[in-house]
């Protein structure tokens, strides 16, 4: 027989064992508490997280003991049913637990904020591998840190617990044996094991069995059956016993000091949900999911309360004349189905501003342009201050803040220089603290405080393409539910139809609307392109990753790598760019092109051939996420001169504009996800043409503006005919936002009501910001299900929300807004709840979406 080495034989028990498990537990389960709570340290005021913190731990301790107890003290000592048992009960639980917690410290590290487990059905699309994946070497990275630790760890954490598990098993053991002797079987208590008070803890005390996971738990011998663990079967000196007994009292007081906190800490709904273990917190997540403002308890009595809630904008739809009979044209089922829909007229938070005047800078502008082409141009993940990129702006300081004299180098100035000129010429904006030789200017009005109207890509592209409120409901459902207004690519159909039974010559000097939908990213990830064609554009006239890798390419299957989960860079659709264009002047076609930019997605890499310039020492995420914005800058400035190669720039409106930002300057989180911060809400939006003036605005806007905006323009700018004019007539006074052309009004004059904006929080059924355009600088967040913080900022005092309100309570959250800002900001935020509860409801209605299903 080979005997191992005795060094690799203690090796292998070192590595190998219930002590390393248990140690891991210990760690992951900690971590993972860790990241909990300060994921949501500002819910809570520092006092009382200070004060009530170690009970936040609680459940995680009691769950250790528990396992502890099974690994060393709950085992009968001879094998039988009842030992497997027990150790599948403390083999599924370490795993369980384990793998919940460095599933969420690995997400934390990733995305920058928690876990929500209700939407793990995202990973079911096979698309979102890719992401998964991409999360792979942090995941692994956790993993290796976490066993190396626990291998370190393992005798003095294992110990630890002992030493607890002991306190608890000695009135077990002992209620055991006295039901034993009432009964008279001594059998009933044998099979419970006690621990010798001669162990030490940190002693390597462990038999081979002990060591080897493949063979039983801790010996002992049958003659030790002691009733506590102070007790003795030797008695040894007086001093050696007292410091034998040190460590269960000083452990015996830390957890009645635990479990005191505990019983004191008041019932309050945010230390609750911050004392959930993780692995309890997957099961809280789903019964989370409905939604809870039904029960929003009034505090001040103030706004609209529930006098709303027999309220609603769907109505019998208004016959159009310029609708075919005989043909049921996508997007107008409602008018041949005889449903509901939505009314402008019956929607009390409805304000126009179509009555007023152009703004002053329009005033006899518009009669003079050319609009025969539209172009939405969406820019990923593009915050507001990098279009362009200011000089001493937060991003600026950020950099040069991880610098020793503040001072960022002069490579990373030059490139901060020069990165974004052609944001520059479509803003008109040059005063962003560099020196510019040449400050021409594109022409087109700049609105300086646009919101999304949701901070997931495919929501945004929604409320922008529809002008509507994106479905309150995780991920993209819109695809699937009724999208309760005509989108763009729909009404320009539509006036196709509408011009073909006028009959009249016009119509081929004018030519007919085409919509296509152009991306270097994927169409497959979460239906987006089931999402596409539900908006109304032409499968046929749909560009993705998949078509321009394929052999049906028309300039030839790309072969570049992708520089994210979703995508390649920009370029290879160029030619398509061209061929639109093209087409269109050979064909006498109108063009409504819809593109969103991929290569600013994060995880932010560059394309290969691109030079990549670190901005910073650290904050490397931000540094490629600036660079990423320099390679967009230049891809928007091939699509100008594709225009102008083309000879449409002076007949083509351009609607530049955000899906959504970042957040990295502000909290150093990357996604969006879960996180309701103005960085990634406060987006660009230039409506960008040669022959208009260049100007900025400053009303708070929204994107979902954008529809009813580019209807005006085209009929203020005379570039429709008969049909198509009353079409859109018809159709302007019918959505929910207002036109950007004109002054903003802010107060409904029937409810009194103001200009509310809503933009749903990625992934979408979470939680709402919500502002008011009379008060803009106040940034409201509502969570639409427990266990989401209610939060105030006050951005003019606080732009980075860095102080803002928390908490999980309505009532609470009130009075704390009203501490620190004054019983009308207080009042208001009421307001703002209710106002935002009658939305959440109408907003299903809409949709028909149930939130129970």
């Amino acid at each position: 027989m080979i005997r191992k080495p005795s060094w690799l034989a203690m090796l292998g028990s070192r590595i190998a064992n219930r002590r390393l498990l248990f140690t891991l537990a210990v760690l992951a389960i900690c971590a993972a508490k860790g990241a909990h709570l300060h994921n949501h340290r500002l819910s809570v005021a520092p006092k009382r997280m200070l004060l009530f913190f170690f009970s936040f731990f609680t459940q995680d301790i009691l769950l250790l003991i528990f396992i502890r107890l099974l690994l060393s003290h709950w085992l009968p000592s001879s094998p039988g049913q009842l030992r497997l048992f027990v150790t599948t009960i403390s083999s599924c639980l370490i795993s369980y637990n384990v793998t919940i917690s460095l599933t969420s410290i690995s997400f934390y590290f990733v995305a920058g904020s928690e876990i929500h487990w209700r939407n793990i059905g995202f990973v079911s699309d096979p698309a979102s591998r890719s992401i998964i994946l991409g999360g792979f070497v942090t995941f692994t990275g956790v993993i290796l840190a976490s066993l190396f630790l626990s291998w370190l760890l393992q005798a003095p954490c294992y110990g630890l617990f002992g030493w607890g598990a002991d306190l608890f098993n000695w009135p077990i053991t002992l209620v055991v044996r006295t039901l034993g002797r009432l009964v008279g079987s001594q059998a009933s208590y044998d099979q419970v094991p006690q621990r010798e008070f001669e162990y030490d803890y940190f002693d390597d005390r462990f038999t081979k069995d002990d060591d080897d996971m493949g063979h039983g738990y801790l010996k002992q011998s049958p003659k030790v059956r002691l009733s506590s663990p102070f007790s003795v079967s030797s008695r040894p000196s007086k001093s050696r016993r007292c410091l034998r007994a040190l460590p269960y009292i000083v452990v015996s007081i830390l957890l009645t000091a635990l479990f005191t906190l505990s019983l004191l800490r008041p019932k309050d709904s945010s230390l609750i949900f911050l004392s959930w273990t993780s692995g309890l917190l997957p099961f809280v997540d789903f019964a989370s999911t409905s939604p809870f403002l039904d029960d929003l308890p009034p505090h001040f009595g103030n706004g609209i309360q529930r006098t709303w809630d027999d309220r609603s904008a769907l109505v019998k739809t208004t016959p159009y004349s310029w609708l075919p009979s005989d043909t049921q044209l996508a997007g107008f089922e409602d008018w041949y189905t005889n449903q509901t829909h939505y009314s402008a007229a019956a929607d009390p938070l409805k304000i126009s501003n179509l009555d007023e005047p152009l703004l002053e800078s329009l005033r006899g502008k518009l009669k003079d342009i050319s609009v025969k082409h539209v172009v939405i141009f969406l820019l990923e993940s593009t915050r507001n201050d990098v279009f362009p990129i200011k000089k001493d702006g937060l991003i600026w300081k950020r950099f040069a803040e991880t610098f020793p004299d503040h001072q960022i180098p002069q490579e990373a100035q030059d490139r901060l220089l020069t990165l974004t000129p052609t944001a520059n010429f479509i803003t008109g904006d040059y005063d962003d603290g560099f020196e510019h030789a040449d400050q021409k200017k594109r022409g087109g009005v700049r609105f300086t405080n646009a919101h999304t109207a949701g901070t997931y890509t495919l929501k945004s592209i929604t409320g922008t393409v529809c002008g509507v409120a994106p479905l309150v409901g995780d991920f993209d459902v819109e695809y699937s539910h009724h999208i309760y207004q005509p989108c763009l690519p729909h009404i320009f159909e539509a006036m196709n139809k509408a011009e073909e039974d006028t009959q009249k010559t016009k119509r081929d000097q004018e030519g007919k609307w085409k919509s296509y939908f152009y991306q270097a990213a994927t169409l497959n990830y979460d239906n987006q392109g089931k999402l596409m064609t539900a908006l109304g554009f032409p499968e046929e006239n749909m560009v993705d990753r998949e078509y321009l890798r394929s052999s049906e390419a028309k300039h030839g299957a790309v072969t570049l790598p992708d520089i994210n989960e979703f995508a390649f860079e920009e370029d290879p659709l160029e030619d398509y760019f061209r061929d639109v264009f093209e087409d269109a002047n050979q064909k006498n076609e109108r063009v409504f092109l819809t593109h969103i930019t991929s290569t600013s997605h994060h995880r932010f890499h560059m394309p290969a051939q691109e030079k990549y310039v670190p901005m910073a020492k650290g904050l490397d995420m931000m540094s490629r996420y600036i660079n990423t914005e320099g390679y967009d800058d230049k891809w928007i400035r091939k699509i100008l001169n594709v225009l102008d190669d083309k000879g449409v720039a002076n007949d083509t409106l351009i609607v530049f504009l955000g899906d959504h930002g970042v957040s990295l300057p502000e909290n150093n989180i990357a996604s969006p996800y879960y996180n309701p911060n103005v960085g990634v809400d406060h987006v660009p939006l230039v409506l960008s043409h040669p022959q208009l003036p260049a100007f900025d605005v400053h009303d708070a806007v929204h994107s979902s503006q954008v529809l009813p905006t580019i209807l005006d323009i085209l009929l203020e700018s005379g570039s429709l005919n008969e049909a198509s004019r009353q079409a859109a007539t018809d159709l302007i006074r019918n959505y929910e936002g207002q036109s950007l052309l004109r002054p903003l009004n802010v107060v409904n004059e029937e409810t009194g009501e103001g200009q509310w904006q809503f933009t749903v929080t990625n992934p979408g059924r979470a939680m709402l910001t919500v502002r008011d355009a009379r008060y803009p600088e106040r940034h409201l967040v509502v969570p639409i299900i427990e266990n989401v913080a209610w939060r105030f900022s006050n951005l003019t005092s606080d732009p980075e929300e860095h102080d803002s309100v928390q908490n999980f309570d309505f009532v609470s959250f009130l009075q704390a807004v009203e501490d620190g800002h004054g019983r009308e900001v207080a009042e208001w935020a009421e307001e703002g709840a209710f106002i935002t509860r009658w939305f959440v409801k109408e907003n299903s209605k809409r949709w028909r979406f149930d939130h129970g299903a």
